[in-house]
């Protein structure tokens, strides 16, 4: 019997408590509905986290494991297993086609929607393809953060202004990501190495205020044509959205993209993709520039870390003392010490 079954790049995250059969999306969920009293630390897992070799099958949780993208989980006679699932099926011969189809379920359905618009190709196609197929009235949502190499306003705005779309600038300063830092993690289930997952919070918080139920957005596309199962982004937007109240819908994740993506060849630099901007009207620059970089810049984080305590946190999990000079490591420990807060963990 099947139990449960996670997406080839881990999108939707599946947790899940061996002894007493519980599954969930979330540890404190099935940490709860399982009863936990006792909840070790797994120090191999939170070792991964700041080694670069995460355990795709483990949590910060010791009892509490994980599915890896594109695995299912079932039991038999022999007990649990995960193994792995059949990959998609695609949508469509034509990308266009199955990128549209993607597109129409999130349109079509009750309440509004929104697009996530960067400055970047993917969300830039979407927003042509919107426009090409007469959904005129989906509103473009844009995070203008003012910082340096961090703000992509003027980019998405030229893309906005040469189809004629609706967009709804957000602002959103350096102060105001660190203040919803606290907020963020007690959402998600692994410390975070960079901030600019918490641009999906504040920007899927200013969705809600307005009314959107849904949110469009470019991501996924890139993972989908590295082949990279890292899954160390993609289901924090989601779980991010969510706990605003926000269904993410990423078009290029839908189970016929994906089928249709992964029966080309690996191509990180998305020909295809490319060739649609293309044909959508995209901007050159887009079309045929280089990715950018969407890391978050070093942020002030002296008002939540706790040097002394990170020390001793570092020394029980067998790590060398942090290096608090360095943005990763602040950011990393942080939220490490936040997300055992909240699940009432201590090493």
């Amino acid at each position: 019997m099947i139990l449960a079954e996670r997406d080839p790049f881990g999108f939707r995250r599946v947790v899940y408590h061996v002894a007493s059969a519980t599954v969930g999306e979330r540890v404190d969920e099935v940490a709860a509905r399982a009863s936990l009293a006792e909840r070790g630390i797994d120090v191999a897992a939170c070792q991964g986290y700041f080694s670069g070799r995460r355990l795709h099958d483990r949590t910060v949780m010791r009892d509490i494991r994980q599915l890896a993208p594109g695995q299912r989980l079932q039991v038999s006679a022999d007990g649990w297993q995960a193994t792995d699932a059949s990959p998609p099926t695609p949508a469509s011969d034509d990308l266009e086609a199955a990128l549209l189809d993607a597109v129409h379920r999130a349109v079509e359905g009750p309440g509004r929607t929104a697009i996530a618009l960067s400055g970047g190709l993917d969300s830039a196609l979407l927003l042509g393809v919107l426009h090409a197929h007469g959904h005129r009235d989906v509103p473009a949502y844009v995070l203008a953060t003012g910082m340096p190499d961090y703000d992509e306003r003027d980019a998405a705005l030229a893309t906005a202004r040469r189809l004629g779309m609706d967009v709804i600038v957000v602002n959103a300063c350096e102060a105001d990501f660190v203040d919803a830092l606290p907020q963020v993690m007690r959402h998600l289930d692994e410390p975070l190495y960079n901030l600019h997952p918490v641009a999906k919070w504040l920007l899927a918080g200013a969705m809600r205020r307005d009314g959107v139920v849904r949110a469009i957005s470019g991501d996924g596309v890139d993972q989908v044509m590295r082949r990279d199962t890292s899954a160390d982004y993609l289901p924090l937007c989601r779980t991010l959205f969510q706990a605003q109240g926000v269904a993410l819908h990423p078009p290029f994740l839908a189970p016929g993209v994906v089928g249709h993506l992964l029966a080309r060849p690996p191509d990180p630099e998305k020909a295809c993709v490319r060739e649609l901007g293309q044909r959508h009207g995209v901007a050159r620059e887009l079309v045929t520039g280089p990715k950018r970089s969407r890391l978050a810049p070093p942020m002030d984080l002296r008002a939540l870390l706790l040097p002394d305590r990170a020390d001793a946190l570092a020394h029980a999990l067998g790590l060398p003392p942090p290096d608090l000079a360095d943005d990763r490591a602040r950011v990393q420990w942080t939220t490490l010490m936040q997300l055992l807060d909240r699940l009432r963990m201590r090493a």
